[in-house]
């Protein structure tokens, strides 16, 4: 056999990962003898028992009641494998680890179980893979599996809750190991925002506060905290409270907390959107104490009068100002006398409606009074001799009313 042929059909693949361009080759592998599952694999933290030995049995037992796994099933049985899985083999006597393509790897096993005997038998004995390289290091590994997973879509995707969990063990570490990369790194591998990943690395950091909290038995924090996720990352950025929160080393917020956990436990938020609304809550004491209740569900209930009510023209003045200025913070201040004339018409007219029949001058002497008192030399300068007169005769009026109806000392 030639051998500087057999060598020049391997097919290999250059990759840039962190920074480095890699050197990978294309082999294929005996699914049984030559390669092994991950027990660290991010998908399976929150589907394996909490203790106990991780077998291979279990571990693909768990992919396989993993979402989407059916349907990568059909589809890998109808036209066979598209892409390679990564695996990396530290110790030249030891089975390759498989980094990415677990899901992959437990079908092709089902599926050559399946096919004992007939056309299909052996088809899905040996399975494609690229050869990481030993020096291929843990921070190398999270920024693949970030380029893959937390980008991809459908199957690949693997959750919200799975994502902070390993944002979290990527930036500020674990119990076995510190942080790989920064905040900053951590978005540009992702090609996300940094505020995308400071969003999912504190509510994994509340979510595990929560799980700490209510103790389970057993250790299934895990399990509990990818079941009532959505939730807990929608209180833990909610306006002001989620802030608080999120305050574990102040006491003063430690009864606040040990409240929200408990009307999560009980299931007060039946959808995480409910939890939208949490500010609202904490400031009705009524709505609060009924979220305090135990009443399973009672969020939704509440959640609906304060959407209703939000459609009155009270609410939607109350959010006018708010709504300005995030516009204005976002740089879209190209506003001239035209838009200042619109708000003081709204203004008149919510001021008539506030004094029916009555010229609501109080509020516009504060507004004058206000403005007198921040006047400035160049105000003064631009002012026409009119202007001036007028104001004088209106000062003096005032003045004649006040002496004469108004005790002035």
């Amino acid at each position: 056999m030639n051998v500087t042929n057999l060598i020049s059909k391997t097919k290999r693949y250059i990759e840039r990962i962190g920074g480095r361009d890699w050197d990978l080759e294309e082999a294929e592998l005996d699914v049984y003898s030559d390669v092994t599952l991950w027990p660290d694999n991010p998908r399976l933290q929150n589907l394996l028992a909490p203790a106990g030995v991780k077998s291979e049995p279990q571990m693909e037992a768990a992919l396989q009641g993993s979402r989407g796994y059916d349907t990568l099933l059909k589809s890998i049985d109808d036209i066979g494998q598209m892409e390679p899985i990564y695996v990396q083999r530290t110790d030249a006597d030891a089975k390759a680890l498989v980094l990415e393509g677990a899901t992959r790897l437990t079908i092709f096993r089902q599926l050559d179980r399946k096919y004992s005997k007939g056309l299909k038998e052996g088809k899905f004995r040996r399975i494609r893979v690229k050869l990481l390289p030993p020096e291929f290091g843990e921070r190398e590994r999270t920024i693949l599996l970030a380029r893959i997973h937390v980008r991809g879509t459908g199957v690949r995707d693997w959750g919200r809750y799975i994502e902070a969990k390993f944002i979290y063990d990527a930036v500020v570490g674990t119990p076995k190991a510190g942080a790989l990369m920064n905040v900053t790194e951590m978005a540009q591998h992702m090609e996300k925002s940094v505020s995308w990943v400071q969003r999912l690395r504190d509510a994994y950091t509340f979510a595990h506060a929560y799980v700490e909290y209510v103790d389970q038995e057993g250790g299934a924090g895990e399990r509990v905290a990818a079941e009532k996720f959505s939730v807990l990352e929608e209180i833990s950025k909610a306006r002001v409270i989620g802030s608080q929160l999120r305050e574990y080393g102040n006491t003063n917020f430690d009864g606040l907390r040990a409240d929200v956990f408990d009307m999560v436990q009980n299931e007060a938020f039946n959808e995480y959107r409910d939890a939208r609304f949490l500010k609202e809550f904490y400031d009705d004491p009524e709505k609060w104490d009924q979220l305090k209740s135990g009443e399973k569900h009672v969020a939704t209930r509440l959640a609906l009068e304060i959407k209703s009510n939000a459609s009155s023209v009270k609410a939607k003045i109350a959010g006018l100002v708010q709504q300005v200025r995030r516009s204005l913070d976002r740089g879209e201040g190209d506003l001239a006398d035209e838009e200042i004339g619109l708000l003081h018409e709204a203004a008149t007219l919510i001021e008539d409606a506030v004094h029916p029949g009555v010229r609501p001058f109080r509020v516009a002497l504060k507004k004058a009074t206000s403005a007198l008192n921040d006047v400035s030399r160049s105000d003064i300068l631009a002012l026409s001799q009119s202007e001036v007169s007028e104001f004088r005769d209106s000062v003096g009026y005032l003045e004649q009313m006040l002496q004469q109806h108004l005790k002035v000392e």
